[in-house]
């Protein structure tokens, strides 16, 4: 007796058409620009334009701009792993694509989505060959460093009493007891370094009279193998600086 089978055919089939959802497909011509492995160099550059840029390689952070490029900021990467077997946290310095992280509790390889965070020290260097030396510097409870009234980075917990600012703002705060207390010691950040020198940079142009026309744009010009944290950590340095245009480009000649 087949008609039972027929019966529930005669439901199901309203009902699958019912809540089916049919899209519309089409195609979008799109022309993208040809890779070129050897850049040229373009011939409609506006010498009024800052064009400032941020290149980040797995070595160093540099800042550059139409007039030049500044002194390149080493770092030591530095990763922090939060186990997912006891939710033990540790940190390791990046030794790297190849290197096995194992976990000191368990012994347990760490995979790449345990990475928590992606730490940059910056190092100061003679040259590239130089081991280079750590910067330690004071931050607050939310990790933004102090800086005193003339601009220095201040190495100790300012004294209650005493005057600090912060990347980005110009107002003046007053350290207090509890403030004091919630602040620490830590190595200088290649980002906070970076901050520093691009809102050394925005302040200068903007006392101009005439003020380029790309003020708050800067462009983070990464490698194909970037990973994503550091350039998101770079985009917030440059909003913490002022610039509120921040655009991202690839470098050309990197391997894909």
């Amino acid at each position: 007796n087949m008609l039972p089978i027929m019966s529930l055919f005669a439901i199901l089939i309203p009902f699958l058409l019912s809540v089916a959802q049919f899209e519309r497909l089409g195609i979008l011509e799109l022309t993208l620009p040809e890779r070129n492995d050897a850049p040229t160099a373009p011939t409609d550059v506006d010498p009024n334009l800052m064009n400032l840029a941020v290149i980040i390689n797995d070595q160093t952070i540099t800042l550059g701009a139409a007039a030049g490029f500044m002194p390149s900021i080493y770092y030591q990467e530095e990763v922090e792993y939060r186990s997912r077997s006891d939710g033990h946290v540790f940190r390791k310095v990046w030794g790297g694509k190849d290197e096995e992280v194992r976990s000191p509790t368990d012994n347990r390889v760490m995979s790449p989505y345990e990475r928590e965070t992606i730490h940059l020290h910056a190092l100061t260097k003679k040259d590239s060959a130089d081991a280079g030396t750590f910067t330690f510097i004071a931050v607050n409870a939310f990790d933004e460093a102090l800086l005193k009234p003339d601009g220095e980075w201040y190495t100790t917990i300012p004294q209650p009493g005493e005057s600090y600012r912060r990347i980005g703002s110009e107002t003046m705060f007053k350290m207090d007891g509890a403030t004091a207390q919630n602040c620490k010691i830590e190595k200088l950040s290649a980002y906070q370094q970076l901050a520093y020198n691009l809102e050394i940079i925005h302040r200068a142009y903007s006392d101009k009279e005439d003020l380029p026309k790309d003020i708050d744009d800067i462009t983070v010009l990464g490698e194909p193998n970037t990973i994503y944290d550091k350039v998101i950590q770079v985009m917030d340095a440059a909003k913490n600086a002022g610039y509120d245009r921040v655009s991202l480009s690839l470098l050309q000649g990197g391997e894909s």
